[in-house]
């Protein structure tokens, strides 16, 4: 890993978007260019930015191979110190916040390249079990770098961004290279997640308890086998992704 994995103007600087796409189409020039105006304070740019992270590179549970970078943007962002006042502007008010949005984005995307939903979306289209999925590989093998960026919110004083970034952490927590995390998310699951008001959360919070105890990975088997992701349709019903009180723009 080099530095510049971890500097989000790198990542958007040394990406060859024009050779990536989104749900559009070319990625160039219009995802990074959103993706730049994450940090913009505009609340204007800042809202089309987060249409496009969901409509353009998480739409209706598919990414794209401009998602791969984006979600290496983002995790990059949230754990930049520099880049952290830009993601709490003063406009949020008590509206969920910015870098929650963020948080529940990472989560919601390592959902639809979990090896469970890998497994369904396989089933449901009748792939070849040789067939390679290297957009969904290619985000799995960011989660170690992402994890740091996402833990130092497990200390957020909002409890929602704090739960957001559980359910990250729980999500990446399938890489074997985070085996040795979970027995240090144990703690903070059992006390936070599960105890949350959310009643997926405390759902979420018992399969990765038990999984955890019995040497796996959680498998979110109540989650609704069509890969198609009816559930985020118009951006209001949260299961069995991340919640949050409000949609993400």
């Amino acid at each position: 890993m080099t530095d510049d994995d971890l500097n989000p103007s790198a990542i958007l600087d040394l990406t060859e978007w024009a050779g990536l796409e989104n749900a559009d189409g070319p990625a160039f020039p219009d995802t990074p260019a959103k993706l730049r105006d994450l940090v913009s304070r505009d609340p204007s740019a800042v809202a089309s930015s987060l249409e496009h992270l969901y409509n353009s590179l998480l739409n209706d549970g598919v990414v794209y191979s401009a998602t791969v970078p984006a979600f290496r943007y983002v995790a990059a962002l949230l754990g930049d110190r520099p880049s952290r006042a830009a993601l709490a502007p003063s406009w949020e008010a008590e509206r969920f916040p910015l870098r929650g949005k963020l948080l529940t984005w990472l989560a919601n995307v390592a959902f639809d390249v979990s090896i469970g939903q890998e497994q369904r979306i396989r089933e449901w289209g009748k792939y070849s079990p040789s067939e390679p999925f290297p957009d969904f590989i290619g985000i799995r093998n960011i989660y170690p770098e992402a994890f740091p960026s996402v833990s130092s919110y497990f200390d957020d004083p909002d409890v929602r961004v704090v739960e957001a970034a559980l359910v990250a952490a729980v999500r990446f927590s399938e890489s074997p290279a985070l085996a040795a995390h979970r027995g240090k998310l144990a703690p903070l699951v059992g006390n936070i997640l599960a105890q949350s008001s959310n009643d997926w959360h405390r759902r979420l919070a018992s399969e990765a308890l038990t999984a955890w105890e019995q040497g796996r990975v959680p498998s979110e088997t109540h989650t609704d086998p069509s890969p198609s992701g009816e559930h985020w349709a118009g951006h209001n019903s949260q299961e069995p992704r991340s919640s949050f009180d409000e949609p993400p723009f």
